[in-house]
């Protein structure tokens, strides 16, 4: 056998072929501007993939933030009802003022 033929057999074995096809695949890709383009398009997916973390973190603050206001609300209106029963007769002045609730955050734009 000569080198030609010697060549096509180790190609036409599996792993020879296998890697010349994903060679050629690769430069094509290259030279006709796909590469590129997949490369943009996976640094886009990152972006949004980043930006939907970051909705995740600010909605989760959100909600926490929420909780921790209710909860406060829920004392609150426990003391009052409470001192209410017990005076049967409350004053406004004698009513506690509304606890102090963690502001929203600015929105980001």
């Amino acid at each position: 056998m000569d080198t030609a033929q010697i060549v096509i057999t180790v190609l036409g074995a599996g792993t020879g072929g296998a890697i010349l096809t994903s060679l050629v695949n690769g430069l094509i890709k290259y030279w006709t501007g796909t590469a590129g383009r997949e490369r943009a398009r996976n640094a886009d997916m990152r972006t949004q993939r980043n930006e939907a973390w970051a909705d995740a973190e600010r909605e989760r603050a959100r909600a926490n933030r929420s909780d921790r206001n209710r909860g406060r609300l829920a004392e609150y209106a426990a003391r009052c009802r409470r001192m209410l029963i017990e005076a049967q007769c409350v004053e406004e002045t004698g009513i506690p003022p509304w606890p102090n609730l963690e502001p929203e955050p600015p929105q980001a734009t």
